[in-house]
């Protein structure tokens, strides 16, 4: 089911359920995230930088020309990094069968950002000092602009630290009888199924934890899914459509 192409496993993943019949099977990748709040924050940057530019770029540069390139450089700067903060996702494969459900997630490093911040870096570095020799100001823009990208790309590439704060590989198995309500969130198609679990490190009275199983798919599959999840709990089991927080 959901013929979509698959997303191939990272070495470090495998299915426990791999020799049983699938009921359904999908990858995609996702923001596992509050996204409203991260597009805020994004148009946050869009907008408020525009002010800020008009602000700097008279004392960087006197033509018009000039304040259009060096304007446009640093705006695009900061919106690929705003982009990059905001926009983030995880990868993640689905796989359902008569055992439960069953599913991995991860974050790769992207191997071509370090290249990409180099080359950007030194292209961009080579105009601004070009533009230099026109008006010292851009000098400004030099540093602000290939500058930081070049320290960037030093730290990604001699730091094992920050590649593995970039990293994360997870494998999540849960059967259906652990399940106790299906809560369905359509306006990013997600699919929350209820579980209680034993924590003994709580700080309350009770050391039973509520918590939500979160799936994420593709809208056009959310119904498909959603029958084939509730044939696998008992017809009891409580069923509503709201709001799901995610705070991840």
């Amino acid at each position: 089911m959901f013929p979509a192409k698959p997303l191939a496993l990272p070495p470090q993943l495998d299915w426990r359920y791999k020799d049983e019949p699938a009921l359904a099977e999908w990858s995609l990748k996702a923001r596992p995230y509050n996204t409203d709040i991260a597009n805020g924050i994004f148009v946050f940057f869009l907008v408020v930088q525009i002010p800020c530019l008009f602000w700097l770029l008279p004392s960087m540069a006197s033509s018009l020309k000039d304040q259009l390139l060096i304007g446009g450089f640093l705006y695009m700067v900061v919106m690929s990094g705003a982009f990059s903060m905001t926009h983030q996702k995880t990868k993640f494969a689905y796989r359902l069968t008569a055992s439960g459900l069953e599913f991995c997630e991860w974050k790769e490093f992207p191997e071509w950002l370090p290249r990409l911040l180099k080359w950007a870096a030194i292209i961009t570095g080579v105009v601004m000092l070009m533009l230099a020799m026109v008006h010292p100001a851009a000098l400004i823009g030099a540093i602000a602009g290939p500058g930081l990208m070049g320290l960037m790309y030093l730290r990604m590439g001699t730091s094992s630290q920050f590649r593995e704060l970039h990293e994360s590989y997870h494998h999540i198995v849960q059967r259906w009888d652990e399940f106790n309500k299906v809560t369905v969130f359509r306006r990013r198609s997600i699919i929350g199924l209820g579980f209680t679990y034993y924590n003994p490190q709580s700080e309350f009275e009770d050391k039973m934890v509520r918590s939500t199983r979160k799936i994420y798919c593709r809208k056009a599959d959310l119904d498909n899914l959603i029958t084939i999840i509730r044939e696998q709990l008992p017809e009891s089991t409580p069923y509503t459509e709201a709001y799901i927080p995610i705070y991840a």
